[in-house]
C-alpha cells in the first residue's frame, strides 16, 4: 500500500510538473515543429474527471482549483501506429452543464483548440457528454466520433456473446437506446438479430422490460452516469450487465446489482496504449471516443468489474 501510495504522488507530481511547463506552451510547439515535418502525432483527446477517484488519481491537493477550465496534458496514446496526446481538466460534467459557466468553458474551448493548432493536428476528440453539448459551439471544431463509438460498442457485444453469454440468447436490453450513441447502437444490433428493449428517459419513466424476468439477457448500459441505480431493484440474476458509461459504476452500485446476482462487464475501449494507464477501469485501453477509424470490428477490452476495482 505504501509503493501504490507513493507510486500515485510520483504520477501527480509529473503531472503536476508537465501541466504548469505547458503553460508557457514551449512542449507544444516542440512537438509542433516535429510533427510538421514527420506527421506522427494526428489528434488530441480531452477527457474530464467525472468523478472525484479521478481528480484524486491526478491534482496535488490544493492546485486542482488553478487548473480548472485549463486543458492539461497527463499522458500520450498510441494507436495503429499514430500518437495522440491525452488532456484533461479537474472537473465533472456538471461543470459543462452549468449556464453559470459559459464564459470559462469557452476559454477552456480555445485553449484546447489552440493547443491543437500549435501541435500541428486536425482531430479533436472529447469524452462523455461533450460531443453533444458541444454540437452548436463556435469555439472549436470537434471531430464526430458517434459512428467509432458505436462501431466499438456493436464489437464489445459481440464479444460478450462468444465469451460470456448461453448460446442462443438474443435479447438485449439497451439503457439509453433513444440517446445519441445509444440509437444508432439499436439499429446496428438490430441488424446482426438482436432483440433490442429500449429503456430510456427520453421516453418518460421508462417500464423495464420485466416480461423477460429469469431469461438470460444483456443488458447494456449507453445512458448517462448512475441511470441504472433506478433500475436495479428490478432486476434478476440472469442479467449480465455491459457497461458503457464513464465513469465505472461505483462501488455501492456494483454491490447492489451482486446482491441481485447479477454480472457486471466494462468496456475499458480499444485496443492501444495509453502512458501512463488512465486509471479506474481504463487501463490497457483507448477510450472508444479516442479511438481512430478501422475497418471492421474493433479489438476490444472488457474487464469484470468487482467491488474491490471501483
Amino acid at each position: 500500500m505504501r509503493l501504490l501510495g507513493l507510486r500515485n504522488l510520483g504520477l501527480k507530481l509529473i503531472v503536476g510538473l508537465v501541466a504548469l511547463a505547458c503553460l508557457t506552451g514551449l512542449p507544444y510547439r516542440l512537438i509542433g515543429l516535429w510533427n510538421r515535418r514527420h506527421r506522427s502525432w494526428t489528434s488530441v483527446f480531452f477527457c474530464y474527471a467525472g468523478s472525484r477517484n479521478f481528480i484524486n488519481s491526478y491534482a496535488l491537493p490544493g492546485i486542482e482549483g488553478f487548473f480548472r477550465w485549463r486543458p492539461s496534458p497527463i499522458g500520450v496514446m498510441r494507436q495503429n501506429g499514430e500518437w495522440g496526446l491525452v488532456m484533461a481538466s479537474p472537473m465533472t460534467e456538471e461543470d459543462f452543464l452549468d449556464p453559470a459557466n459559459a464564459k470559462a468553458f469557452g476559454m477552456l474551448q480555445y485553449r484546447l483548440a489552440r493547443t491543437a493548432r500549435i501541435l500541428g493536428v486536425e482531430v479533436i476528440n472529447v469524452a462523455g457528454i461533450l460531443p453533444a453539448v458541444l454540437k452548436q459551439s463556435t469555439e472549436m471544431e470537434v471531430n464526430d466520433t458517434r459512428e467509432t463509438v458505436v462501431q466499438a460498442v456493436v464489437s464489445a457485444v459481440a464479444c460478450m456473446r462468444r465469451t460470456y453469454l448461453e448460446e442462443g440468447v438474443n435479447d438485449v436490453i439497451v439503457l439509453g437506446g433513444a440517446g445519441r450513441i445509444g440509437s444508432g447502437v439499436v439499429t446496428a444490433l438490430r441488424q446482426q438479430g438482436w432483440i433490442c428493449h429500449i429503456v430510456d428517459v427520453a421516453h418518460g419513466p421508462a417500464a423495464f422490460p420485466n416480461h423477460l424476468s429469469h431469461k438470460p439477457v444483456l443488458l447494456l448500459d449507453i445512458a448517462r452516469k448512475g441511470a441504472i441505480a433506478d433500475y436495479i431493484d428490478g432486476m434478476w440474476p440472469q442479467i449480465i450487465v455491459l457497461n458503457e458509461v464513464f465513469p465505472c459504476p461505483s462501488r455501492h452500485l456494483v454491490k447492489r446489482m451482486a446482491e441481485r446476482g447479477v454480472r457486471v462487464f466494462h468496456l475499458a475501449g480499444v485496443a492501444g496504449k495509453i502512458t501512463p494507464p488512465l486509471p479506474h477501469g481504463y487501463e490497457n485501453a483507448i477510450p472508444c471516443c479516442a479511438a481512430r477509424p478501422v475497418q471492421g470490428a474493433y479489438d476490444v477490452r472488457i474487464i469484470p468489474v468487482g467491488q474491490d476495482r471501483v
